[in-house]
Protein backbone atom coordinates (compact mmCIF):
# COMPACT_ATOMS: atom_id res chain seq x y z
CA UNK A 1 0.00 0.00 0.00
CA UNK A 2 0.88 3.66 -0.64
CA UNK A 3 2.34 6.05 1.98
CA UNK A 4 -0.20 8.64 3.75
CA UNK A 5 0.15 11.81 4.41
CA UNK A 6 0.35 10.68 8.04
CA UNK A 7 3.01 8.61 7.32
CA UNK A 8 5.14 11.05 5.40
CA UNK A 9 4.52 13.23 9.02
CA UNK A 10 5.63 10.84 10.99
CA UNK A 11 8.61 9.99 9.31
CA UNK A 12 9.91 13.73 9.18
CA UNK A 13 9.22 14.09 12.88
CA UNK A 14 11.07 11.24 13.78
CA UNK A 15 14.12 12.17 11.18
CA UNK A 16 14.09 15.56 13.24
CA UNK A 17 13.96 14.03 16.45
CA UNK A 18 16.92 11.55 15.32
CA UNK A 19 19.20 14.48 14.22
CA UNK A 20 18.75 16.12 17.13
CA UNK A 21 19.73 13.41 19.23
CA UNK A 22 22.56 13.29 17.58
CA UNK A 23 23.82 16.65 17.82
CA UNK A 24 22.91 16.12 21.75
CA UNK A 25 25.89 13.65 21.83
CA UNK A 26 28.43 15.66 19.76
CA UNK A 27 28.35 18.20 22.97
CA UNK A 28 29.98 15.90 24.77
CA UNK A 29 32.30 14.28 22.30
CA UNK A 30 30.41 13.09 18.63
CA UNK A 31 29.37 15.46 16.11
CA UNK A 32 27.20 12.02 13.91
CA UNK A 33 25.56 9.40 14.99
CA UNK A 34 27.72 6.43 16.48
CA UNK A 35 29.02 5.92 19.41
CA UNK A 36 32.17 7.84 21.00
CA UNK A 37 35.54 7.10 21.21
CA UNK A 38 38.36 8.16 23.41
CA UNK A 39 42.22 8.05 23.03
CA UNK A 40 42.81 5.90 26.43
CA UNK A 41 40.25 3.44 26.16
CA UNK A 42 37.11 2.91 24.24
CA UNK A 43 33.56 4.78 24.77
CA UNK A 44 33.68 8.12 26.95
CA UNK A 45 31.73 7.57 30.06
CA UNK A 46 30.50 10.76 31.83
CA UNK A 47 29.50 9.39 34.74
CA UNK A 48 25.63 10.06 34.88
CA UNK A 49 25.40 7.36 37.23
CA UNK A 50 24.49 10.09 40.22
CA UNK A 51 21.99 9.03 42.75
CA UNK A 52 18.54 10.47 42.78
CA UNK A 53 18.48 14.50 43.68
CA UNK A 54 16.57 16.02 46.73
CA UNK A 55 13.20 17.32 45.55
CA UNK A 56 14.20 20.43 47.04
CA UNK A 57 17.13 22.38 47.94
CA UNK A 58 18.26 21.92 51.55
CA UNK A 59 17.53 25.08 53.60
CA UNK A 60 20.79 26.09 54.93
CA UNK A 61 23.73 24.80 52.00
CA UNK A 62 26.54 22.98 52.90
CA UNK A 63 29.89 24.77 53.19
CA UNK A 64 31.56 25.03 49.90
CA UNK A 65 34.88 22.82 49.08
CA UNK A 66 37.44 23.69 46.22
CA UNK A 67 37.94 20.68 43.76
CA UNK A 68 40.65 21.22 41.30
CA UNK A 69 40.28 19.33 38.35
CA UNK A 70 43.55 17.46 37.11
CA UNK A 71 45.28 20.67 36.02
CA UNK A 72 47.57 21.03 33.04
CA UNK A 73 50.01 24.12 35.29
CA UNK A 74 51.09 20.80 36.87
CA UNK A 75 51.45 18.32 34.33
CA UNK A 76 54.68 18.21 31.90
CA UNK A 77 54.62 19.35 28.29
CA UNK A 78 52.82 17.07 25.50
CA UNK A 79 49.28 15.15 26.31
CA UNK A 80 47.06 16.34 28.23
CA UNK A 81 46.94 14.68 32.06
CA UNK A 82 44.31 11.29 32.75
CA UNK A 83 42.05 11.56 33.93
CA UNK A 84 41.12 14.26 31.08
CA UNK A 85 40.22 12.45 27.68
CA UNK A 86 39.65 13.28 24.09
CA UNK A 87 35.80 12.80 22.80
CA UNK A 88 35.00 12.45 19.28
CA UNK A 89 33.41 10.24 16.38
CA UNK A 90 34.82 7.72 14.31
CA UNK A 91 33.48 9.33 11.48
CA UNK A 92 35.06 12.33 11.68
CA UNK A 93 38.15 12.65 9.77
CA UNK A 94 39.96 15.30 11.58
CA UNK A 95 40.17 15.81 15.29
CA UNK A 96 41.17 18.77 17.27
CA UNK A 97 44.51 18.59 18.70
CA UNK A 98 44.94 19.10 22.74
CA UNK A 99 48.50 19.28 24.02
CA UNK A 100 50.24 20.96 27.26
CA UNK A 101 52.08 23.89 26.34
CA UNK A 102 54.24 26.27 28.20
CA UNK A 103 53.25 29.81 27.45
CA UNK A 104 53.65 32.93 29.73
CA UNK A 105 55.61 31.39 32.14
CA UNK A 106 52.95 28.46 33.13
CA UNK A 107 51.75 25.14 31.78
CA UNK A 108 48.47 25.54 30.05
CA UNK A 109 46.30 23.43 27.22
CA UNK A 110 46.51 24.57 24.15
CA UNK A 111 43.97 23.73 21.50
CA UNK A 112 44.47 23.65 18.07
CA UNK A 113 41.55 22.95 15.23
CA UNK A 114 42.09 22.64 11.40
CA UNK A 115 38.43 22.25 9.99
CA UNK A 116 38.60 19.90 13.21
CA UNK A 117 36.12 18.29 16.16
CA UNK A 118 36.57 17.22 19.43
CA UNK A 119 36.26 17.50 22.95
CA UNK A 120 38.62 16.71 26.13
CA UNK A 121 36.21 15.55 28.72
CA UNK A 122 36.93 15.96 32.52
CA UNK A 123 34.37 13.27 34.66
CA UNK A 124 33.59 13.75 37.96
CA UNK A 125 32.65 11.99 40.69
CA UNK A 126 29.16 10.88 40.79
CA UNK A 127 26.41 13.27 42.54
CA UNK A 128 29.13 15.92 42.80
CA UNK A 129 27.08 18.99 43.18
CA UNK A 130 29.64 22.40 41.94
CA UNK A 131 27.78 25.46 42.56
CA UNK A 132 30.69 28.13 40.81
CA UNK A 133 32.92 27.02 37.69
CA UNK A 134 36.42 28.80 37.43
CA UNK A 135 38.83 28.78 34.53
CA UNK A 136 41.33 31.50 32.50
CA UNK A 137 41.62 31.32 28.62
CA UNK A 138 42.82 32.98 25.88
CA UNK A 139 42.15 32.95 21.98
CA UNK A 140 45.00 33.63 19.60
CA UNK A 141 42.88 33.02 16.24
CA UNK A 142 39.27 33.21 15.84
CA UNK A 143 36.81 30.86 13.89
CA UNK A 144 36.26 33.02 10.45
CA UNK A 145 32.74 32.77 9.09
CA UNK A 146 31.17 31.24 12.43
CA UNK A 147 27.43 31.67 13.25
CA UNK A 148 26.08 30.47 15.96
CA UNK A 149 23.09 30.62 15.03
CA UNK A 150 23.09 28.35 12.08
CA UNK A 151 24.38 24.81 11.69
CA UNK A 152 26.62 25.37 9.14
CA UNK A 153 28.42 28.08 11.25
CA UNK A 154 28.33 26.06 14.65
CA UNK A 155 32.16 26.45 15.35
CA UNK A 156 34.19 28.15 18.05
CA UNK A 157 37.54 29.58 19.48
CA UNK A 158 37.13 28.11 22.65
CA UNK A 159 34.24 26.68 24.32
CA UNK A 160 33.84 25.22 28.58
CA UNK A 161 30.71 23.06 28.63
CA UNK A 162 29.13 21.83 32.04
CA UNK A 163 27.64 18.65 31.35
CA UNK A 164 24.84 18.28 33.87
CA UNK A 165 23.14 14.75 35.31
CA UNK A 166 19.67 16.17 35.21
CA UNK A 167 16.88 13.68 36.51
CA UNK A 168 14.40 12.93 33.60
CA UNK A 169 11.61 13.37 35.76
CA UNK A 170 11.89 17.19 35.42
CA UNK A 171 11.86 17.04 31.75
CA UNK A 172 8.68 17.02 29.36
CA UNK A 173 7.74 13.48 28.11
CA UNK A 174 9.04 14.59 24.36
CA UNK A 175 12.46 15.06 25.67
CA UNK A 176 12.37 12.42 28.05
CA UNK A 177 11.64 10.22 24.92
CA UNK A 178 14.41 11.99 22.86
CA UNK A 179 17.10 11.06 25.66
CA UNK A 180 16.12 7.54 26.29
CA UNK A 181 16.22 7.07 22.89
CA UNK A 182 19.57 8.86 22.50
CA UNK A 183 20.74 6.76 25.28
CA UNK A 184 19.92 3.49 23.39
CA UNK A 185 20.80 4.55 20.36
CA UNK A 186 23.99 6.33 20.71
CA UNK A 187 25.24 6.83 24.11
CA UNK A 188 23.94 5.28 27.57
CA UNK A 189 25.23 8.35 28.96
CA UNK A 190 24.33 10.94 26.98
CA UNK A 191 23.79 14.52 29.51
CA UNK A 192 20.11 15.73 29.39
CA UNK A 193 21.41 19.28 29.64
CA UNK A 194 24.34 20.96 28.96
CA UNK A 195 25.79 24.62 28.96
CA UNK A 196 28.43 25.96 27.25
CA UNK A 197 30.28 28.78 27.72
CA UNK A 198 31.67 29.78 24.02
CA UNK A 199 33.66 32.97 22.93
CA UNK A 200 32.23 34.49 19.73
CA UNK A 201 33.13 36.99 17.36
CA UNK A 202 29.52 38.25 16.51
CA UNK A 203 27.06 37.91 19.88
CA UNK A 204 28.01 40.01 22.45
CA UNK A 205 28.63 39.16 25.77
CA UNK A 206 25.82 38.25 27.67
CA UNK A 207 23.86 36.79 24.86
CA UNK A 208 22.31 33.15 25.56
CA UNK A 209 20.64 30.83 22.92
CA UNK A 210 20.01 27.53 21.91
CA UNK A 211 22.61 25.28 20.69
CA UNK A 212 21.77 25.29 16.46
CA UNK A 213 21.18 21.11 17.23
CA UNK A 214 19.55 20.85 19.83
CA UNK A 215 17.86 23.06 22.68
CA UNK A 216 19.20 20.82 25.71
CA UNK A 217 22.75 22.52 25.16
CA UNK A 218 22.22 26.25 26.00
CA UNK A 219 25.28 28.21 25.20
CA UNK A 220 26.44 31.97 27.14
CA UNK A 221 28.85 34.07 24.99
CA UNK A 222 31.24 35.46 27.65
CA UNK A 223 33.93 36.83 25.48
CA UNK A 224 34.24 38.80 22.07
CA UNK A 225 37.49 39.17 20.12
CA UNK A 226 40.41 40.29 22.49
CA UNK A 227 42.68 37.65 20.95
CA UNK A 228 46.60 37.01 22.71
CA UNK A 229 44.85 38.02 26.23
CA UNK A 230 44.03 36.16 28.77
CA UNK A 231 41.13 36.26 30.63
CA UNK A 232 39.51 35.08 34.00
CA UNK A 233 36.18 33.68 34.68
CA UNK A 234 34.31 32.69 37.80
CA UNK A 235 30.68 31.19 36.97
CA UNK A 236 27.91 30.42 39.30
CA UNK A 237 26.55 27.52 37.78
CA UNK A 238 23.09 27.50 40.09
CA UNK A 239 22.26 31.20 38.35
CA UNK A 240 23.44 30.21 35.06
CA UNK A 241 21.46 26.99 35.41
CA UNK A 242 18.37 28.77 36.54
CA UNK A 243 18.88 31.24 33.55
CA UNK A 244 19.43 28.39 31.11
CA UNK A 245 16.61 25.96 32.04
CA UNK A 246 13.92 28.07 33.93
CA UNK A 247 11.83 25.07 34.25
CA UNK A 248 14.26 22.37 35.02
CA UNK A 249 15.50 23.98 37.52
CA UNK A 250 12.78 24.27 40.06
CA UNK A 251 13.95 21.40 41.19
CA UNK A 252 16.99 22.50 42.37
CA UNK A 253 20.82 22.37 41.10
CA UNK A 254 21.77 18.89 39.52
CA UNK A 255 24.67 17.28 39.82
CA UNK A 256 27.40 17.65 37.56
CA UNK A 257 28.48 15.18 35.13
CA UNK A 258 32.06 16.31 33.62
CA UNK A 259 33.31 19.38 31.98
CA UNK A 260 34.30 19.69 28.78
CA UNK A 261 36.64 21.75 26.76
CA UNK A 262 37.00 22.29 22.99
CA UNK A 263 37.70 24.59 19.93
CA UNK A 264 35.96 23.25 16.45
CA UNK A 265 36.30 24.56 13.13
CA UNK A 266 34.67 21.52 10.98
CA UNK A 267 31.71 23.12 10.12
CA UNK A 268 33.64 26.56 8.73
CA UNK A 269 35.98 24.13 7.13
CA UNK A 270 38.31 26.98 8.72
CA UNK A 271 40.71 26.62 11.76
CA UNK A 272 41.09 28.41 15.74
CA UNK A 273 43.97 28.83 18.61
CA UNK A 274 42.92 28.69 22.02
CA UNK A 275 44.74 27.65 25.31
CA UNK A 276 43.02 27.03 28.39
CA UNK A 277 44.28 27.56 32.27
CA UNK A 278 43.43 24.94 35.14
CA UNK A 279 39.90 24.38 35.87
CA UNK A 280 38.44 24.99 39.27
CA UNK A 281 35.33 23.76 40.81
CA UNK A 282 33.21 25.10 44.41
CA UNK A 283 31.48 21.90 45.31
CA UNK A 284 28.56 21.48 48.59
Amino acid sequence: MGRTEGDASDARAHGAARAALVRTSAVAGSRHAGRLRTRARGRLARSLVAAALPALAPLAPAAAATVELTPFSRAPTGAPPAPWKLATSPKIARHTQYDIVALDGAHVLRARADASYANLVHELAPATIATRLAWRWRIDQPVAGADLTRKSGDDVPARVCALFDLPLERLSAGDRFRIRLGRLLFDPKLPAAAICYVWDEKLAAGTWLANAYTDRVRMLVLRQGSTGRWFDESRDLRADFAAAFPDESKGGLPALAAVALSADADNTGTAALSYFGDVVLETE
